[in-house]
């Protein structure tokens, strides 16, 4: 049987090549500096800014997540990575030849930094210690709405100069999570037109990436100094979150205003591991066999270097995605209510911690006395309603903090919210008690941050054993972190610690086949 003309189809292929308009173009600075082509095997070509390589210092910032990922890279039996796993045992038994059963993410990390330093890296920072900047204002963030609210205030709280979020206070770190909260269209009673009504919930306080980022370039327009900063992260979002125009910083080159990244490259843990491969497979024996390579002195990048002798790699309480919940359900049990915790909350007899169906929705009850926390426990053993809505509970908890991995708890979430706006008295944009929550730590990733995208595929387990043996510390315990601390005092303002968010209008598709593809 022939089919007709019209129907016949001829080498046929499903990819649709994207055209040049369908691609967000990136920035790139033009100067009359000097530059070079390079054409590669299959035509393309791309232009280098030659100046680059000998102007700029490099900074290379590492997440404990992807050294974690490392970690257990090397360690597997496995043919991925073979120049990078040799290496590294070359490496061990050249600085330590008694510590081969005795691999840690430390030693890790100190093999990364290492390796770049033979390249021309010239400063390596650990984003745990903008983590604890990061928690220290998420936390007085929390406290100062929570008075605020509490009090009927209208004004916002010291730490803000105007906006500031609204119970519950949802974590703002995830460039996953915000992307979905600035494009939802959830109608909500009294919402303006054009508004998400997830953003007024959103925490301002900045993530560890973007408050390190800010830190580094802040403190180079200070000290002169022209800094690329590369951060190594276990997460594709964060490229996104890095090119937002909230976090670029005014210039002026040769007369000339303009702005530049405070993040200027994102590597994927996946992508890094292949830049370290393709960095060892072209160094020859004779660079292999030299003694691990030190900082030089004199630079004018001031900021704490990774050293193997004295920057432990540590962590704090909590989940794998930084502890913001618990760290903060903590902070706010003392400000709030004057109780001491100990560094894991869940071991105290007024803190329950309830799993609302998975591991990955976690609910944090802090109640008056452990009589109250008893009888409240023995009631929710296999229940998964939130506390707070739970029909006559025998006690009401003093705070309540969500802990939400994986969009599907993420859509959960956003459930419950906009019941709690829909039971709200009409005369209010937001609702009152009983909310469901006080605090919201949201990942858009399943299992948060140790499994994100960009991590080097491994069994969940064997990178989050590792992580949690490291040793665990309060916010602000370490040198390198108060050092941080003091230099943003010194050489930023307070906006340098918050960001902003914003609606992202709804895309109207009026004729379809007038896309471009």
């Amino acid at each position: 049987m022939n089919f007709s003309t019209a129907l016949r189809l001829n080498d046929v292929d499903d990819y649709i090549a994207p055209a040049q308009s369908c691609i967000k173009p990136v920035k790139v600075p033009t100067s009359m500096k000097p530059a070079s082509i390079t054409i590669g095997d299959d035509g393309s070509y791309v232009a280098t800014d030659t100046s680059l390589l000998t102007e700029r210092q490099v900074c290379v910032a590492l997440s404990p997540q992807s050294v974690v990922s490392l970690c257990t890279t090397l360690l597997a039996d496995s043919v991925d990575y073979p120049r990078m796993k040799s290496s590294f045992t070359n490496w061990v038994g050249r600085v330590g030849p008694n510590i081969h059963d005795k691999v840690t993410p430390k030693l890790v990390r100190a093999f990364c930094c290492d390796v770049l330093k033979r390249h021309g890296v010239t400063s390596f920072l650990d984003t745990t210690w903008s983590r604890d900047i990061s928690l220290l204002k998420s936390s007085e963030e929390f406290v100062a709405v929570w008075k605020t609210e509490s009090q009927q205030q209208q004004q916002p709280p010291p730490i803000y100069p105007d906006k500031y979020p609204r119970l519950p206070i949802i974590s703002g770190i995830c460039p996953g999570w915000v992307c979905y909260a600035e494009k939802a269209n959830f109608k909500v009673p009294q919402q303006a037109p054009g508004e998400s009504f997830l953003l007024k919930h959103l925490s301002h306080v900045r993530s560890p990436q973007q408050m390190l980022g800010g830190i580094i370039k802040r403190n180079s327009l200070v000290t002169g100094s022209s800094i690329f900063t590369v951060f190594v992260m276990p997460c594709y979002d964060k490229k996104l979150e890095a090119s937002r125009h909230e976090f670029e910083l005014p210039t002026v080159d040769g007369g000339e205003s303009g702005t530049q990244k405070e993040v200027d490259l994102v590597l994927g843990t996946n992508e890094f591991a292949q830049a370290l491969e393709a960095l060892l497979a072209g160094e020859d024996e004779e660079i292999l066999s030299l003694p691990p390579s030190s900082t030089t002195e004199g630079d004018q990048f001031s900021l704490p270097d990774l050293l193997l002798d004295d920057s432990a790699m540590y962590r704090h309480p909590g989940s794998g995605s930084g502890g913001y919940a618990f760290v903060i359900f903590s902070y706010a049990a003392k400000s709030l209510f004057g109780f001491s915790l100990p560094p894991d909350v869940v071991t105290d007899d007024r803190v329950i911690l309830r799993s609302l169906g998975s591991a990955d929705m976690q609910e944090i009850l802090l109640f008056e006395n452990a009589m109250a926390c008893e009888a409240a426990r023995q009631l929710t053993l296999s229940v998964r309603t939130p506390y707070r809505m739970l029909s006559n509970p025998p006690s009401k908890p003093l705070l309540s903090f969500l802990v939400a991995n994986g969009f599907r708890n993420i859509q959960t979430v956003v459930q419950q919210l906009k019941r709690a706006y829909t039971n709200a008295p009409s005369s209010t944009s937001q609702f009152l008690n009983p909310r469901p929550f006080d605090y919201i730590e949201i990942m858009a990733c399943p299992g948060g941050c140790l499994s994100g995208g960009a991590q080097i595929k491994n069994k969940f387990s064997k990178v989050y054993s590792p992580y949690f043996a490291l040793e665990e510390r309060h916010v602000l315990a370490s040198g390198p972190s108060q050092k941080l601390l003091a230099v943003m005092k010194e050489n930023c303002t307070p906006e340098a610690y918050f960001t902003t968010f914003r609606t992202t209008p709804r895309v109207e598709i009026i004729n379809p086949s007038a896309l471009k593809w």
